[in-house]
């Protein structure tokens, strides 16, 4: 029994240390909510997990799958990505996020029928996550028809304005330019046949780095399903600060609702 004793001692010491430095952990990080809002009666809210220096760890918001599932036909009159109705989300995340990541807030829009082009015809709904304040979204008017430069196209993207086109025919109000990634298309100039399902855009206007767009379908939201997608950064951003790496999809189904959630959070050489 004595040397039992012994042998047991350290072993319950060591199961106590390593509990004491789970809950260091536990206790070192913290997630601060944001503010919220509705989406087809539901709250939709936005948050963020800190590490122990108060360093963005998770930039997140919470969308359940109701104010998905509520979301309305389209209207007769709709015309597609009618721009003077505004979105249907707009939401700033934490004071947090916004000091030191390029995220400032989401908008959402629902898009009932989808939009031009063709393989984006289906009722789907685009996140734009910007990284320029909501008042400067609201001025973007499509009068600076600056098209972006090679140092603000991602890797792996295609030109949000093609050689020898007009910007007026890619500028979007309240937006600004979408670049779309390189395997969306079959061939140069020409995308894939068939519908999307989800696709990351990267937005830019007036010479800057906007937003990052997800976009994904209705259709493939209802399934639940989990899904994860690379965030695109142009070679040069124009300023020091956290940016994202990787966007998570993932349905909760205790809460039955899906975290939009960025992550991998690197400081911007430039």
């Amino acid at each position: 029994m004595q040397a039992y004793s012994k042998r047991l001692i350290p072993l319950v010491g060591a199961g106590v240390l390593a509990s004491l430095g789970l809950l260091a952990i536990g206790l070192a990080q913290q997630t601060v909510a944001g503010p919220s809002t509705m989406l087809y009666g539901a709250k939709v809210s936005s948050w963020a997990k800190l590490g122990a220096n108060g360093q963005v760890m998770e930039a997140g918001v919470t969308i359940p799958l109701s104010g998905i599932e509520k979301a309305p036909a389209a209207d007769p009159n709709h015309q597609g990505m009618n721009m003077q109705m505004g979105p249907e989300v707009n939401l700033d995340f934490p004071d947090a996020v916004k000091k030191a990541t390029f995220l400032d807030h989401m908008e959402l829009w629902w898009e009932p029928l989808g939009h031009p082009p063709e393989r984006y015809l289906t009722p789907h709904f685009d996140f734009h996550f910007f990284g320029i304040p909501a008042s400067e979204t609201k001025t973007i008017d499509c009068k600076n028809l600056t098209a972006p430069t090679p140092d603000l196209t991602p890797q792996g993207y295609a030109p949000a304005v093609p050689p020898q086109a007009k910007p007026e025919e890619f500028c979007v109000p309240l937006m600004g330019f979408h670049g779309v990634p390189m395997s969306e298309f079959s061939a140069p100039g020409q995308l894939k046949p068939g519908l999307f399902d989800q696709v990351m855009i990267a937005g830019t206007y007036a010479s800057k780095f906007a937003f990052v767009e997800p976009m994904i379908t209705r259709e493939l939201l209802l399934k639940k399903q989990n899904l994860s997608m690379s965030v695109p950064r142009p070679p040069v951003l124009g300023r020091r600060t956290l940016y994202p790496t990787q966007f998570n999809a993932t349905y909760d189904s205790a809460s039955n609702a899906y975290q939009f959630v960025f992550s991998g959070f690197t400081m911007t050489d430039k």
